[in-house]
């Protein structure tokens, strides 16, 4: 038995290399397509890539066996020829039908690496097997399994590269990637291929070779048919690639077009005057320009923008300007003179204008502000009047308010005096008429005073220590007796837990709890009345507590008033804190009142940071409610204590 070594010729081993890098690079370029398709054209397509890179592998393949050159006749047995060209292309179909399906999934990649390998094995392999001569084949199991290693190891490492680089870049592969990975699958293609025929070992008798008769053409192909065979698989392949590129260019073509549609139509009718400038120069406008300005184009055209601009604005332009042209945007509002030098506002929006060498020039995006300028100046002209009305008005009721106390008080004075001095029954009446109707007059002065300065924002809360059982015992003990006098009930109470000292507005809290108490007594004729306080909620640490010079809990008091009047019907309760509002029932009618008294207490208890509400049933009486947040106020006696020991 004598061992038989071949040679191989440089130049098919060469060509053999091109086949498999440009077979490879075909079928990549067809697989893009196919990521980007759907229905029946990517069924088409998935073939066509099939069959690029199986006619590829098997062209390759044979190449090589033509390159490997050994001293006995070779022929191919047509059936297994035939099956070396079918097996790669439903190979690679499998491996585009898992890779298509998700291209970031491993198993994915794993399973048409598998296939993909499997293709070229199965290739390699029928293709030896369809040789026939008279020598005997052996392989080297080490060189085989390297071979194998190889075609998947290969295999795996282009699907994955071209993988990652979709995942976070881009769906088609740029040239240097794209030529990467065709070189690592034309790698696994060729390096599987040599590696594999390293593996062969060929084995024959001489005399078996002496006598070896060639079969005839009918049963065997010799190797002009297999020349042929490759140049047509090579031919296919190429014009498959013609193909793809004839249809990415139209495609690419009818897209370029399209924008270019798309960007002028955007550009022609935009309502905002937009602007191209070259070197500084306007280049190009849209019909907006000249309905804003009312210069032509042809007017402007080649001009520099700040020829229409005001001198004090060229500086904001500058720096506008200088932000675009290093890349950023920037928008800035500034004044130009039109045609027939009108001031125009416009708000302007700088844009960089790049290409492929950076940027180039800058673009503008201008809208015309002026009316919304105008209305700006407008308003603050206006603003500015309700202010200096607002203040006229208050200085002239603090002014009145004065006036009208002065002598107010003076009656009220006599009145009192009038009725420690001997006087008549029917004297006495006429004295309380006159001092009842100066209060109640006094009354509404306060009222008007008060609301005037909520409205005009002068009325500022104190924050003082209070003890709020005894506010609330001084309040109580005023409105019993004129309950008594009333023959109505009044009764008060306070809650568990109160503090003894809080931080917070005495004279307002008293304030609001004697114009609801004043209300209950006015719309209550039998029944009672009552008064309550109590702890609603306990914020330890809140910021409310930490903004005092000395800090503690925060209790959120509860105040409430009772009575067993008339009540409120529904649809009236959400305008009782309207300022002048009054309700629609008869009692109401009789009881003189500005409608202003719910509105302060409403202003003053926001103004604590409270809220206030009401509660009715007309028929039934009312409770009116309102919460005020108060800090614990707390002395820091062991500091006194530390003071004075020093």
């Amino acid at each position: 038995m004598t061992e038989f070594h071949g040679t191989y010729e440089l130049h098919f081993v060469l060509f053999s290399l091109f086949i498999s890098f440009f077979a490879s690079c075909s079928a990549l370029y067809v697989y893009e397509r196919v990521l980007v398709l759907s229905g029946p054209t990517r069924r088409l397509w998935m073939l066509l890539g099939s069959v690029t890179m199986g006619l590829g592998i098997w062209s390759m393949h044979f190449i090589g066996m033509l390159a490997y050159r050994l001293p006995v006749q070779v022929d191919y047995t047509p059936g297994w020829l035939l099956l070396s060209i079918v097996l790669p292309v439903l190979a690679v179909w499998g491996a585009f039908r898992m890779i298509a399906s998700d291209v970031t999934r491993t198993g994915s990649l794993l399973a048409g690496s598998a296939f993909m390998g499997g293709a070229i094995l199965a290739m390699h392999y029928s293709g030896m097997a369809a040789m026939s001569m008279p020598l005997r084949m052996q392989h080297d199991w080490r060189y085989v399994t390297l071979s194998v290693l190889i075609a998947f190891g290969a295999s795996f490492a282009a699907l994955k590269l071209s993988a990652v680089h979709r995942k976070h870049r881009c769906a088609r592969l740029r040239l240097p990637f794209r030529l990467a990975v065709a070189l690592l699958l034309g790698g696994a293609v060729a390096g599987m291929h040599y590696t594999a025929m390293a593996a062969v070992r060929f084995h024959g008798m001489e005399s078996e070779m002496s006598h070896h008769i060639r079969p005839t053409g009918a049963s065997y192909a010799d190797e002009s048919m297999l020349a042929i065979l490759i140049g047509a698989a090579t031919l296919l392949i190429l014009v498959v690639v013609l193909i793809s590129q004839a249809i990415d260019r139209k495609v690419a073509l009818r897209l370029a077009d399209s924008n270019r549609r798309r960007y002028d139509s955007i550009f022609e009718h935009n309502p905002d005057a937009v602007c191209l400038y070259e070197n500084g120069r306007l280049a190009r406008a849209n019909p907006a320009l000249e309905r804003i300005t009312g210069y032509a184009f042809e007017e402007l055209r080649g001009t520099t923008f700040d020829e229409l601009l005001f001198e004090e604005d060229r500086e904001r332009l500058k720096a506008c300007y200088d932000a675009a042209l290093s890349g950023e945007s920037d928008t800035t509002e500034l004044r130009i003179r039109g045609k027939h030098r009108v001031e125009i506002w416009l708000s302007l929006t700088m844009v960089p204008l790049e290409n492929e060498a950076g940027i180039r020039d800058v673009y503008t995006i201008s809208r015309d502000i002026t009316d919304r300028k105008r209305a700006e100046r407008e308003l603050r002209a206006a603003k500015a009047e309700a202010e200096e009305a607002l203040r006229i008005k208050g200085d002239f009721l603090a002014v009145m308010s004065h006036e009208l106390r002065t002598p107010l008080n003076g009656v009220l004075g006599i009145s009192d005096i009038l009725l420690d001095t001997p006087l008549s029954d029917e004297q006495k009446e006429y004295v309380r008429l006159i001092h009842r109707s100066g209060s109640a007059l006094l009354y509404v002065i306060n009222d008007v005073l008060d609301f005037s300065k909520l409205e005009a924002g002068k009325l500022k809360t104190v924050s003082e220590p209070l003890a709020l059982k005894t506010l609330l015992g001084d309040v109580a003990g005023l409105y019993a007796v004129q309950a008594e006098q009333k023959g109505v009930s009044f009764a008060s109470a306070i809650g568990p837990g109160i503090p003894e000292i809080l931080l917070g507005d005495e004279h307002r809290i008293r304030q609001v709890l004697m114009n609801l108490l004043s209300n209950a007594l006015k719309f209550t004729s039998e029944g009672g009345i009552e008064l309550r306080a109590d702890v609603e909620e306990l914020r330890s640490g809140t910021p409310e507590g930490r903004k005092f010079p000395r800090p503690g809990s925060v209790v959120l008091m509860r105040f409430s008033v009772r009575d067993s009047g008339i009540g409120i019907r529904p649809e009236e309760r959400d305008k009782l804190f309207q300022p002048f509002y009054q309700t629609s029932s008869a009692a109401n009618r009789m009881q003189n009142g500005t409608g202003l008294g719910l509105a302060i207490c409403k202003n003053l208890v926001e103004l604590m940071g409270g809220r206030i509400g009401v509660e009715s049933v007309e028929g039934a009486g009312s409770v009116f409610s309102f919460t005020v947040p108060m800090p614990v106020y707390r002395e820091e006696r062991d500091g006194e204590l530390a003071g004075a020991k020093s």
